[in-house]
């Protein structure tokens, strides 16, 4: 149980890409509410770090935020932590608890999290529950591991954080913002950028705070140098080119994708979902005709090289900028 003092105010969340920041406008608003929140988003994207935020705009802010982490700990001490004379529940009085990664919350824990919630409304001032997931609650509830009336009660205001991969264009005021809490006066030379945008820092900002407190630690002057980049994101730029030269695209790949990567493009700028079943029926039209799991293997294809970028819902298959450059190469090889 951390009962630390949590400062975080909305402040403290930089980014100023178009879904981040509308990620953190639905939270300020989750703030005025007593209600339940369900934060999802991968490892790394600053989950506890937006429920902090959240307490700390809230009328309980002056109350506790006790987080708990579910994950690394067992049955026993969840219980205790939880549920004990002196657990969670209690201690948080009229604040919050944040229950992060709910997902592994063992089924006792959940029948009794049940009860809790249902007895304990937080308008009534008892405590506000906000949780986490990096697993969705659906997969672990398609498992029989999750009670779905349990999801139900907790995913009353629901939030989802973008990953890093999907606002790259934020990574260079995240980097200055993490040197200057470093201790020392750094500058960034731009030619590092490039180096980390490449990088796809699966372990979101959190791994490029890292990476941030890597360089200002090596760094021999007051300038960072590509030099000064840690030795796995220059090592992955070169296997990710060594990787793209690799194979060699017989004459119908290359039509099956420039079709795929044509009618993607096409669809974002409309501004419908680029689906794979949407695609096979575009394909019906045409020389390429391709079933819904073709599509989806020359979609992870072109996933792998960077070129398209696939996320849950509605949204559906994005082109990248690299994915439009490998397309325009395509169209004119198959003109020569």
């Amino acid at each position: 149980m951390n009962t630390a003092a949590h400062n975080l105010s909305f402040q403290n969340l930089i980014g100023e890409h178009k879904a981040f920041l509308e990620a953190k406008r639905i939270a300020m608003q989750f703030a005025s509410s007593d209600l339940p929140v369900l934060i999802t988003g991968k490892v790394g994207t600053g989950k506890e770090h937006f429920a902090a935020a959240i307490h700390h705009k809230s009328a309980r802010k002056n109350e506790p935020f006790i987080s708990i982490n579910c994950s690394t700990q067992s049955e026993e001490q969840l219980e205790y932590e939880l549920f004990g004379s002196a657990g969670a529940i209690q201690k948080a009085a009229r604040g919050t608890v944040f229950l992060d990664e709910i997902w592994s919350l063992p089924r006792g824990i959940q029948d009794q999290l049940l009860r809790a919630v249902d007895s304990q409304p937080a308008a009534d001032g008892h405590a506000r529950f906000i949780c986490a997931t990096s697993i969705p609650l659906t997969d672990i509830i398609e498992k029989k591991q999750f009670r779905q009336d349990l999801f139900y009660r907790l995913n009353i205001l629901s939030l989802s954080l973008p990953a890093l991969s999907e606002r790259k264009s934020d990574i260079p005021l995240l980097i200055q913002y993490f040197l200057s809490h470093t201790g020392h006066h750094l500058h960034i030379d731009p030619s590092v950028y490039p180096l980390l945008e490449q990088h796809p820092f699966e372990g979101n900002v959190r791994e490029l705070k890292n990476t941030a407190d890597y360089m200002a630690a090596v760094s021999s002057g007051s300038t960072i140098h590509p030099h000064d980049v840690p030795p796995d994101v220059q090592n992955g730029l070169l296997a990710k080119s060594s990787k793209k030269k690799s194979k060699l695209l017989t004459l119908m790949e290359k039509e099956e994708f420039i079709f795929i990567l044509e009618s993607v493009k096409a669809l974002n700028e409309k501004g419908e979902p680029a689906s794979r079943r949407i695609l096979s029926e575009l394909s019906k039209d045409t020389n390429t005709a391709l079933t819904p799991q073709q599509v989806r293997n020359r979609l992870d294809y072109l996933e792998k090289k960077d070129y398209v970028s696939k996320s849950r819902g509605r949204a559906g298959t994005k082109i990248t900028m690299e994915g439009l450059d490998f397309l325009h190469s395509l169209q004119k090889q198959m003109i020569q």
